[in-house]
């Protein structure tokens, strides 16, 4: 009974140390994402231009330095100590580590060598100081990459969730003060994102000083236990357990094994934002504009592309809660039941996609001027908002092949979509400009979605959905529209006389409000969202949040002639 009791405050313990280490790299990346808006409202589209492509650059060089090693790390170093192998655990985060800084290293002298060269290949010249401030990142961020692998091995969540924020709040801090005192010095668009980009070293740096502090207090009393228990062990006439040491060679073979898969998975995720820095540049250029035209609308396309990280971080998040019990079917080999819930989750993928851009493009104008002060590229991001649709419903279909034991497919339905978004980027751009490139997004997108979907249909023989279904769903996806459309109408009119940005910021945030409200109310009210859907949610069946619920679906279908299917059907009180 102990022994039962100890798995299940250990797994307990588990699952509230992965929420605190996916909480904070959520919340983490959304500051990231968000700290672009008063980077392109202070400095302009030329200089956000500039650095956005150059990060796009980084990012695919920070992968590079350190994909895949630290899940190598997590793995190996929980096997050792699982098995009382402290030396043998500390021994792999030492090689792991030390590969990680020449790797890093190596990148650092790459890039400060050959910045010119790389700002001349993405048709920007003036990136090169940008790419070798962005390179003093490599000097850290490996070495961190290691240290997180080695304490989420030993179970040991909290250091890497706080080293995470820490990196993060570090690096907006030095962004921010290195943009106002650019500014206050009237410094070029040029070196104001070479300032800004120093915001990675600094970042990876705190993050490094969060995780290597508590290290070396920690190893500190472990050494001195590990000798006052050698002494006890002398005095007493024994000896202490030595493991047998793991070859060098086949220790970087096993970290390698495990690495390099997870290396190539992580390298697709980088690819459309490396394909747009390397193209979109040079394509509008070749189309007429000059370099610094060319750059302010790199600038104004990537206004759109934050709003897009965002929708897609929040449909992952959101799928990330419904992975364990799809892994829980699986695991005791209940297909049907592995079925009906991935089915449930693309459902309210859809809905939460469909939602999401339709909302975005209607309100695209409001959205743009209230957030960058002006309404250039308004069209391009009417259009990524669909790009966004499609990328959360693959976000959420890879999500879900991950907790079906599938963790090569989401890796593959990227490279394909990688090669459709170049491909029409250079089909569109020069003639659309930066609407091109957004078309070419949806493409890219699209695509991914669809073969992701694909997948998941054929591994986890999802059934089909309804056609009285689909009705319900693009009903209320009507329904919302026409609300947020009635509703933008009437508060653009009466805030006509109100500064630009404050109108539009009135008519965003109630509008989009507005329109979550209608299609949560319609979806509840066709009878298209139920008992059975809500209670198969985390957290809410058996809560006040089901009772309140199913007496809002009550009061709301009282008045309606839509039949309710019957595993929706509200259960009868008592």
């Amino acid at each position: 009974m102990t022994e039962r009791r100890s798995s299940g405050k250990g797994s307990s313990s588990l699952l509230k140390g992965a929420a605190l280490l996916g909480g904070a790299a959520l919340l983490s990346k959304v500051i990231g994402t968000l700290q672009k808006i008063p980077l392109q409202n202070l400095a302009g589209d030329e200089a956000f231009g500039l650095y956005s492509a150059v990060y796009a650059f980084a990012v695919m060089w920070m992968t590079l330095a350190a994909a895949g090693v630290p899940v190598a790390v997590s793995a190996l170093v929980a096997e050792r100590v699982s098995e009382g192998d402290e030396e043998g655990a500390n021994r792999v985060l030492r090689w792991s580590a030390g590969l990680l800084i020449a790797s890093g290293v190596a990148a650092f002298g790459l890039l400060q060598l050959g910045a010119d060269a790389f700002a001349r290949w993405m048709g920007v010249s003036q990136a090169a100081d940008a790419i070798r401030t962005s390179s003093l990142a490599l000097l850290f961020a490996p070495l961190v990459a290691a240290l997180r692998g080695g304490a989420q091995g030993r179970m040991d969540m909290l250091r890497p969730a706080a080293s995470q924020l820490v990196e993060q709040c570090a690096r907006v801090a030095f962004m921010l003060a290195a943009l106002l005192w650019a500014l206050r010095h009237a410094w070029s668009p040029e070196a104001t994102a070479a300032a800004v980009h120093g915001g990675m070293a600094a970042g990876a740096a705190a993050g490094l000083a969060a995780l290597a502090g508590p290290r070396v207090w920690r190893r500190a009393i472990r050494r001195r236990e590990a000798a006052a228990a050698a002494s006890q062990a002398a005095s007493s006439g024994g000896s202490a357990r030595v493991a047998p040491r793991e070859p060098r060679r086949a220790l970087l073979g096993r970290i390698a094994a495990v690495a390099l898969p997870v290396a190539v998975a992580s390298l697709a995720a980088p690819l459309f934002g490396l394909i747009d820095a390397f193209t979109l540049p040079r394509l509008l250029q070749s189309a007429g504009q000059s370099s610094a035209e060319a750059l302010a609308s790199f600038g104004a396309y990537n206004r759109g592309i934050a709003l897009l990280q965002l929708i897609v971080m929040a449909a992952g998040s959101a799928a990330a809660a419904l992975v364990p019990a799809l892994t829980a079917a699986r695991a005791r080999g209940d297909l049907a039941d592995a079925g009906a819930r991935a089915a449930f989750a693309m459902r309210l993928a859809a809905w939460f996609a469909a939602a999401a851009a339709v909302g975005l493009a209607l309100l695209a104008r409001p959205v743009n001027v209230a957030l960058f002060a002006d309404g250039r590229g308004t069209a391009a991001m009417a259009l990524l908002a669909f790009a966004a649709g499609a990328g959360a419903l693959q976000a959420v279909g890879a999500a879900l092949l991950q907790g079906l034991g599938d963790l090569r497919s989401p890796a593959l339905h990227l490279a394909a979509p990688a090669l459709v978004k170049a491909a029409a980027n250079a089909a569109l751009a020069p003639a659309f400009g930066i609407a091109g490139a957004a078309l070419a997004a949806v493409a890219a997108y699209g695509t991914a979605a669809a073969l992701t979907h694909r997948r998941l249909r054929r591994q986890a023989a999802m059934p089909r959905p309804s056609a009285r279904a689909a009705g319900r769903g693009a009903l209320s996806l009507a329904a919302m529209a026409a609300a947020v459309a009635l509703l933008a109408a009437a508060l653009n009119a009466l805030a006509g006389g109100l500064a630009p940005r404050a109108a539009a910021a009135l008519t965003a945030l109630p509008c989009a409000l507005a329109g979550a409200i209608v299609f949560a109310v319609a979806l509840i009210a066709t009878g298209a969202l139920g008992p059975a859907d809500w209670r198969a949610l985390p957290g809410v069946a058996g809560t006040r949040r089901e009772a309140a619920l199913n007496r809002l679906a009550a009061v709301l279908r009282r008045g309606t002639t839509v039949a309710a299917d019957p595993q929706n059907s509200i259960p009868p009180k008592g």
